[in-house]
């Protein structure tokens, strides 16, 4: 691990601890804590970019103030995601978000496009393209499930894009069953008819696995480190640490 690493580490864990040693107890320097800390959530974003998993496991376990800091965060990433408090939308920025709310891409945007009709000869094309999406689909939707109860190691970019993929995948599945359905309807080979029906017994999981990754990644977007980095007010540690009391308390 380089000495950069270290250094940002050891920034956070220094601060967290001279809270810690200032408070009267733990409620108190919590709260302290989450009251301050989106001014060290840039370096702490860093290592959440740089570093491997070990190199956090490691820092984690070296640094006790380090520790706590992501342990908080991760407990208030986890109840903005349950709704049990909102991220403020930071200033001038409301009627913005509202606005790109309602400009969300809509998957049968492509509807009145005409669709061309490909000859057989694109079968191979056609197969490599719909196996190789479901493979692609299953493995992405693993691989954001993991940040489930972290999405802080996420960000908007890579939520975004992964949105607009897989968005305009679900809008060309009824396109790749048209285009099947063309070929079974034309003089195709038997080995050629075989291979159309098991493609179009493959689209509606192919359907039904882009579906559950846009709901998947729709879940996680509220709790992105961008959301965290725009959590300036306040109050937001104290709603955090009564949140977390009532959740306990049912």
């Amino acid at each position: 691990m380089d000495a950069e690493k270290l250094r940002l580490a050891q920034i956070i864990d220094a601060w967290v601890q001279n809270i810690a040693r200032q408070s009267s107890s733990d409620a108190q320097a919590d709260e302290q804590i989450l009251e301050g800390m989106h001014e060290y959530m840039e370096p702490f974003k860093q290592l959440l970019d740089t570093c491997t998993r070990l190199e956090m496991n490691l820092l984690v376990q070296r640094y006790d103030g380090f520790y706590r800091f992501a342990n908080l965060l991760e407990r208030l990433a986890q109840t903005i995601q349950d709704g049990v408090i909102t991220a403020p939308t930071p200033p001038g920025r409301g009627k913005q978000a509202r606005q790109q709310r309602t400009r969300k891409p809509k998957p049968n945007r492509r509807q009145n496009t005409q669709q061309i009709r490909r000859p057989i000869t694109f079968l191979p094309t056609f197969t490599e393209l719909i196996i190789g999406e479901l493979a692609q689909t299953e493995e992405q939707y693993v691989s954001f499930a993991a940040a489930r109860h972290k999405p802080y190691v996420l960000d908007d970019a890579l939520v975004d894009r992964a949105m607009k993929v897989y968005t305009e995948q679900l809008a060309f599945i009824p396109l790749h069953e048209q285009q099947l359905h063309w070929w079974l309807s034309e003089n195709i080979t038997d080995a050629q008819r075989h291979q159309v029906k098991d493609l179009l017994a493959r689209l509606p999981a192919l359907r039904a696995k882009t579906e559950a990754l846009l709901s998947l990644l729709a879940e996680l977007k509220p709790g992105v480190i961008d959301r965290i980095l725009e959590m300036s007010d306040e109050a937001l540690g104290q709603r955090f640490l009564r949140g977390e009391e009532g959740k306990g308390g049912e």
